[in-house]
């Protein structure tokens, strides 16, 4: 059973359907895409106790959670006090992507290279930062400590815009993630993601991705959940991945377990590549979005086995082989996003699509014979191909088929990759 209902969980879902086990699928609670390979279950993704019965009742030998809020809440302490399998961290490893702060602790006390930050609980005393800053302070981040689906992130330019962004942060916008608010020095670089499996003792690398927060090309405009992605990533040096993993993965895992929070699933490192060397921005409980989206249909090794190889600690030895393709993921999203979203706009354009391109729904809902949009960031398309340039021409080219009320994108989703491919 995979639990949640976007892009990410439809993409695992897939790719789960594609494991020599013939697994029965379950997608709770699903979308119309999942529902083509899996039954959907109308169950919430944040009614813990609802899947756990369902889980325990029809005998699901394996549950995937996708979103954060779940991991964060304890899902995975309520199924395994039945007794039932599921990949994830537990409550108190997920406070690595339910906290901010306790997250900077963790790297700080690890010796993880990452930005300088000051954390408040009060909006006067990080005003007062924020004044007593020098012009070559800025621009500064102002990050709400809880999760908000990618959002609650300002990177400011001066003091007003700073600022701002710490009065509407503990303006009660965000809720309890607004409780606190974090002051970050602001890395240059660039940035990627990337993702392990770990079952605790070792560790299982994926590909590294990059994606695309801003809602609007060039870097403009608020920040999302994520508006598009590719992968693999032409700029990354070997030897550049080799020090993310020992020098923020590994030391991050080694530090929470000591602290009594043993991690097993996937975590999702945030990093920024500077001139000093990579540095730690964030990490995330579960597997990214859109980044999975880019991922998942290049990988050639059974996901299925691997998460059950995750859970019975036997993860050693396994390597994940991938395609050569590559692939690149444009999200389009619905009018007003991320401020607001639309909802009810019929979706049109899904048959017939290019050879090599993949939709996966993320916030859709049916009516009748009609497809409509159903929130924020409405469907994943992905387009896949021997090169960059290949993979986001098919993906843009089903971009220009697919049509609804209001749909925005980015055009300009892995455009500087291009440059760096040999041919």
């Amino acid at each position: 059973m995979v639990v949640g209902s976007g892009g990410r969980e439809h993409a695992l879902l897939e790719a789960l359907a594609r494991s020599p086990l013939q697994p029965e699928l379950f997608a709770a609670p699903g979308n119309p895409g999942m529902a083509r390979i899996a039954d959907t279950v109308d169950i919430a993704a944040d009614d813990l106790t609802g899947l756990r019965d369902f889980a325990r009742d029809n005998e699901i030998d394996l549950t995937v959670v996708g979103p954060e809020h779940p991991l964060i809440w304890g899902i995975t302490d309520c199924f395994w006090e039945e007794g039932l399998k599921v990949f994830g961290p537990s409550r108190s490893a997920a406070r690595i992507e339910g906290s901010k702060v306790f997250a900077k602790e963790i790297m700080r006390n690890a010796g993880v290279p990452t930005a300088p930050f000051d954390a408040f609980d009060m909006p006067e005393p990080a005003l007062a930062r924020i004044r007593a800053m020098t012009d070559t302070e800025f621009p500064v981040v102002v990050k709400v400590d809880g999760p908000v689906a990618g959002k609650g992130v300002t990177v400011a330019r001066n003091r007003d815009e700073a600022a701002g962004a710490v009065r509407e942060a503990f303006s009660g916008r965000f809720g309890s993630s607004g409780e606190r608010v974090l002051l970050e020095q602001c890395l240059e670089g660039r940035e990627a993601s990337v993702f392990v499996i770990t079952d605790g003792q070792d560790i299982l690398p994926f590909l590294p991705a990059q994606d695309y927060k801003p809602a609007y090309d060039a870097g403009e405009g608020p920040n999302t959940g994520g508006m598009g992605a590719y992968s693999p990533i032409g700029w990354m040096e070997p030897q550049t991945y080799a020090a993310i993993l020992e020098e923020i993965v590994k030391p991050t895992l080694d530090q929470l377990s000591l602290i009594g929070a043993r991690y097993s699933g996937l975590l999702y490192a945030g990093v920024m590549v500077t001139e000093d060397g990579p540095q730690a921005l964030e990490f995330n409980c579960r597997f990214g979005d859109p980044e999975t989206q880019a991922l998942l249909p290049r990988l050639e090794t059974d996901l299925l086995e691997m998460m059950i190889a995750c859970d019975e600690e036997s993860l050693g030895g396994y390597e994940i082989e991938w395609t050569a393709e590559k692939a690149v993921c444009v999200v389009l999203a619905s009018e007003g996003y991320p401020e607001s979203s639309s909802s009810g706009d019929e979706i049109s354009g899904l048959d017939d699509l290019p050879m090599g391109v993949y939709v996966y729904h993320g916030a859709t809902r049916e009516r009748g014979d009609s497809l409509e949009t159903d929130g924020g960031r409405v469907l994943n398309v992905v387009g896949t191909g021997e090169s960059v340039i290949e993979a986001r021409a098919r993906a843009y080219a089903a971009v220009e088929q697919i049509h609804f009320p209001g749909m925005q994108y980015r055009t300009d989703i892995a455009l500087e990759a291009m440059e760096l491919e040999d041919f």
